[in-house]
């Protein structure tokens, strides 16, 4: 494959630092993508992986998230059907019916396709679900996906367009040249110099960014997962309220998020879920907890998205958030278009770094 852009290094092979593979080599990047352990190893792997919009967040930090389902689409058609998502809808409610009514207000003011159904209208879409509540929030054009699957269809997809993947071999460090721009990666096998290295690492970008002097405001946030064999069809579309998030997977199974309080084992946690299942799911006194598991997402201190160049590294590119799978496929195609096409985005506008203090950041020449 002829290569016309810069070479650049992602890392992390998550779902983000896999659409970023992707879109920069179709951009025309050459594209190495490195990773510690494998593709999707990480909080990917571990995510609930629910296709959705902003809920309560400012207009500005809502855009690029509002993008997420056309980018998803467009995925779909690029990658011929390799991707796996359930185009389902979701169902979801608060304990106050104002908070679900002010949500659909807001949403169908955007033009988001949401809707306001009472509790009749509940029973039919969910039919299994015990004591609907007086009103519930239907956003008939959300999904999920297997995440793990996808990012797997991405590495591939990136693959054919020249892409190469460095897997179990974490990076060490990030090197810079006498001028101070970022000369490459240091890896336990080597080092490979890139004109543009992308920070895709989750949690993980933190460390390396102080290894160069960047303060990268991101902690580490659980994320849990829990995973029950069911009968097929308890629940028919994504439901969520204030007690738990419910979705049907593959091969007979349900999984499910919800917060995990500060103490509480893993085993009580899926003890009060499946107590939750069973409350509210007719049929569902067969289900069965198989295994909780908890990843580590990024969660930048004001909890939006951090994408853009570094303003004390120019050729150091920052894409670290939460909501990673919501938001991978808008910040592939926004970061490829910056990184090679030299063309900012307006829609990341409100997620550089330099809104926590600091210059902001100049183009790489």
């Amino acid at each position: 494959m002829s290569v016309r852009g810069p070479s650049v290094v992602v890392v992390g092979a998550g779902i983000v630092g896999a659409s970023l593979a992707y879109h920069l080599a179709a951009a025309g990047a050459a594209v190495t993508l490195v990773d510690k352990a494998f593709p999707a190893s990480g909080a990917t792997g571990r995510s609930f992986a629910w296709i959705n919009v902003a809920h309560g967040v400012a207009a500005d930090r809502a855009r690029p998230r509002n993008l997420a389902i056309g980018d998803y689409r467009r995925l779909e058609r690029e990658l011929g059907g390799a991707l796996p998502i359930d185009w389902r809808g979701a169902l979801t409610w608060s304990a106050d019916p104002a908070a679900s009514e002010r949500a659909v207000a807001e949403h169908a003011a955007w033009g988001y396709d949401v809707r306001l159904v009472e509790a009749r209208n509940i029973a039919v879409l969910e039919p299994n679900l015990v004591a609907p509540p007086p009103v519930a929030v239907y956003a008939p054009s959300e999904g999920a996906l297997d995440p793990v699957a996808a990012t797997g269809a991405l590495v591939a997809a990136a693959g054919e367009k020249g892409a190469r993947l460095i897997a179990h071999d974490g990076v060490a460090g990030l090197d810079r040249d006498d001028g101070g721009r970022i000369a490459g990666v240091r890896l336990g096998t080597g080092a490979v110099a890139a004109d543009v290295v992308v920070l895709a690492a989750g949690a993980g970008s933190a460390a390396l960014c102080a290894g160069i002097g960047v303060d990268l405001p991101v902690s580490r946030s659980p994320a849990t997962l829990l995973r029950f064999r069911a009968p097929s069809g308890l629940v028919t579309r994504i439901v969520g309220n204030d007690e738990i998030e419910v979705r049907e997977g593959r091969g007979g199974r349900l999984l499910a998020a919800a917060d995990h309080a500060e103490g509480e084992a893993r085993d009580a946690l899926g003890g009060r879920v499946l107590a939750a299942l069973r409350r509210r799911f007719r049929g569902a006194g067969d289900v069965a907890l198989l295994g909780v598991e908890t990843g580590w997402r990024p969660m930048p201190a004001d909890g939006a998205p951090i994408v853009g160049f570094a303003p004390s590294a120019p050729n150091l590119y920052l894409a670290v958030m939460h909501a990673g799978i919501v938001m991978a496929p808008v910040v592939g195609r926004l970061a490829a278009g910056e990184i090679v096409g030299g063309r900012e985005a307006e829609a990341l506008a409100s997620c550089r770094l330099s809104r926590f203090g600091g210059p902001a950041a100049a183009r790489p020449p």
